[in-house]
């Protein structure tokens, strides 16, 4: 195969690095097409066939004329297969009409809902894309395709290595990292800083807020130059660089989503988060509210919470007594998870199709 992965939205790389070590492992060709910002997120571009770079946002002239350029770039390089990274965008939908009436596409769906409810995608995508994947087993099962399509669950559990030590985990230091940008919109940071303000916790315990800090309009600075802030959080001014976020999630002890509770149907139904991908990835224990004890794929390497209380006693006990990680350890190391050989099969031969 002589594959292009497209990504137009400006999000959601992390899934290319996945593409590309699978299909490499079979020694097919890739090329990437991506937004500009995105290409800085690549660490593994020297195994690119290709790398066709797109604007960072699209007027309508400017759609076209990135559509014009992607239609080149696949006849140009004799591209056969093409897999979207994020389908559910307006943009892809006005792409269709543009590209070659014989490339082979495969389209990844963020929101699975959309495979059986979406008109775009049971009237309009489905003239040339007969194939989607969805993010994990736990998706699948909780979906009812339309009838024309193909669906696969993939899990995007595979990132590069970071090149550079840069980050020291001191002795005795007891990691949760919380990773995306530190924002109180999706994630419960508000409930945890008021719960933690009022817990005394070891003073090893350290949560990573691990992405840009935009708390800055809700949290004053009386509570972050306070003495337990700064004994048990962390955070970052600027984007997260690769190397530095990877080195944080390789020496965390546990991953800690946080999404909201409250208002979190979409993402224990129809989606996931990227931190579930973040902590598959590198066997990682998560901690969860009690409502994701539905997800299936999650259940054997998880520790789950009634409330915020709950979720700092749960963390005081496992910095105690490390038996509960060790126990989801042993799972892992059992457990599916990174087995490429059979991931790649699939992956290949679905893509294929």
């Amino acid at each position: 195969m002589n594959v292009l992965l497209l990504e137009m939205g400006g999000s959601h790389i992390e899934c290319m690095y996945s593409y590309l070590h699978l299909l490499k492992k079979k020694n097919h060709q890739v090329h990437l097409a991506c937004n500009e910002k995105l290409v800085a997120l690549f660490p593994e571009q020297d195994q690119l066939d290709g790398l066709l770079i797109l604007n960072n946002q699209f007027s309508f002239s400017e759609q076209i004329k990135a559509f014009l350029l992607i239609r080149s770039y696949i006849k140009k390089n004799n591209i056969t297969h093409l897999i979207i990274n994020t389908c559910e965008l307006k943009i892809i939908r006005n792409l269709f009409v543009f590209l070659p009436k014989k490339i082979n596409c495969t389209g990844l769906v963020h929101n699975a809902k959309k495979i059986e409810k979406s008109v775009t995608f049971t009237k309009l995508l489905s003239i040339k894309m007969k194939k989607y994947l969805v993010l994990g087993d736990f998706l699948l099962k909780n979906i009812q395709p339309f009838h024309q399509f193909q669906v696969h669950s993939f899990y995007p559990i595979y990132f590069p290595k970071a090149t550079n030590n840069n980050v020291q985990k001191p002795d005795g230091a007891f990691w949760i990292c919380i990773p995306g940008r530190a924002s109180h919109e999706r994630r419960d940071y508000l409930l945890l800083i008021e719960a933690l303000s009022k817990m005394t916790l070891p003073i090893h315990i350290k949560f990573i807020f691990l992405g840009k800090y935009y708390l800055n309009k809700v949290i004053d600075k009386t509570t972050t130059q306070s003495e337990w802030w700064k004994n048990h959080i962390i955070t970052f001014d600027e984007e997260v660089p690769y190397d530095i976020f990877h080195q944080y999630i390789q020496l965390s002890d546990f991953i800690l989503p946080l999404i909201k509770m409250e208002n979190d149907t979409m993402y224990g139904i129809a989606r996931i988060s990227g931190s579930f991908n973040l902590g598959l990835g590198y066997k990682k224990p998560f901690l969860l509210p009690e409502n994701y004890q539905a997800n299936t794929d999650l259940l054997p390497y998880s520790l789950y919470y009634k409330n915020t209380n709950h979720l700092l006693d749960l963390i005081a006990t496992c910095y105690a007594d490390k038996t509960p990680i060790e126990l989801i350890q042993q799972k892992y190391n059992s457990g599916p998870f990174k087995d490429f050989k059979l991931m790649t099969e699939q992956f290949c031969s679905f893509i294929q199709l």
